[in-house]
């Protein structure tokens, strides 16, 4: 009987960095509700060249060893990052393997304009998705455009932002591309902030017509000196007509600002239970701030005696994914979209090997899983 391996991809945290090291590591832990005690997950070594990062390998957790999974390299010109390079470490084969990259491009205000993303085919890179990025004069984002490509590129999202006399970002539109235009029915954001500029509310709406629905709304809290300690991500109940608490993070700040550790919590039964603990444990401060939705994990699990790949995925937001299944030779197994965080996959016509799982939302996310 063929089995379907178990892989979890790492989580990718969306960071800000200032300090020059030469090497940090991140650890992340998961909850064992039935130990009731944290085990490790995945840890993250990054090395700096002058302050910039030059890679970052991930390793998953293996009992008492750690595992090769993805390695990334960084390059840069005018200390612009241009190209970001991916690698997965092949078990059988026991090395490192070409599997994905990312291209930049920018205006001459040094503002990104581009982001190409490709994939292994056949030993060369074949386009699988990109990010356009849209600026106002006085140069600030007003339209993010995502496209994925098939035969050609064809339209899948559309951002756009607007500000206050202040520049804070007020209102964020989202639309989807539904054949030949964009889809009447959009998802709004709504920014508030405190006195001192600080983001406390964001609420996610969907707007079709004239009628307006609630969706999620996120609450950032904040302790003494303006350190974010506690963001919490609600849904609407429709039955209940009032807001229910899904996850939360909870956030550890040093004296100067700086994250040092995040806990994420989901809501069962009126009760916060552990689900993921990151620890920055460098010599030096290097996190200023972390997305809740910038942290994407997912496991591939088999069902029916192995015959179906079953993918769950962290999606506080509900945000629809585009997702894909490609063999080792970058060939399409198979495509879907959801704003769930579960789908299922059909293995019982998937020859033996090693196959990636991309999910195309307002970010790309990659991992991996095996059929032997």
């Amino acid at each position: 009987m063929r089995s379907i391996c178990i892989t979890l991809l790492g989580i990718f945290l969306t960071v800000v960095s200032y300090s020059q090291i030469s090497y940090d590591t991140t650890y992340s832990r998961q909850w064992n509700s039935a130990k009731k005690s944290w085990e490790n997950f995945d840890r993250i070594i990054a090395t700096y060249n002058n302050g910039l990062i030059s890679s970052e390998l991930i390793q998953i957790s293996e009992g008492k060893t750690w595992t090769n999974y993805n390695l990334k390299a960084f390059y840069y010109n005018n200390g612009l990052v241009i190209e970001e390079f991916e690698q997965y470490w092949n078990d059988s084969k026991m090395k490192w393997e070409d599997n994905y990259r990312k291209l930049y491009s920018y205006n001459t205000d040094k503002k990104v304009t581009q982001i190409t993303h490709q994939n292994i085919f056949q030993g060369n890179y074949v386009n699988s998705s990109r990010e356009l990025f849209i600026y106002t004069k006085d140069g600030q984002l007003k339209e993010k455009i995502v496209q994925k490509y098939e035969e050609a590129w064809t339209n899948f999202l559309r951002y756009q932002y607007y500000y206050n006399a202040k520049n804070l970002l007020m209102d964020e539109n989202l639309a989807y591309w539904t054949e030949d235009a964009w889809d009447n029915s959009s998802y709004n954001y709504n920014y508030e902030y405190n006195t001192k500029g600080n983001l406390v509310e964001k609420t996610k709406t969907q707007v079709s017509g004239s009628k307006t629905k609630n969706l999620v709304k996120e609450e950032y809290n904040y302790g003494n000196n303006d350190k974010l300690e506690e963001h919490i991500v609600s849904t609407w109940n429709n039955v209940r007509n009032t807001w229910t608490n899904k996850n939360r993070a909870i956030y550890a700040n040093n004296m100067n600002g700086y994250v040092l550790s995040m806990l994420n919590q989901t809501e069962k039964k009126s009760e916060w239970i552990n689900y993921f603990f990151t620890e920055f444990s460098g010599d030096q401060e290097l996190y200023t701030g972390i997305d809740l939705a910038g942290g994407m994990s997912f496991s591939v699990s088999p069902k029916d005696f192995g015959n179906i790949a079953c993918i769950e995925f962290t999606n506080p937001y509900n945000e629809l994914f585009f997702v894909q299944v490609l063999n080792e030779q970058g060939q399409l197994m198979g495509s879907t979209t959801t704003d769930g965080k579960e789908i299922s996959i059909d293995a019982r016509n998937l020859n033996k090997g090693l196959y990636f799982v991309e999910l195309q939302g307002s970010n790309l996310y990659s991992g991996k899983f095996s059929i032997e």
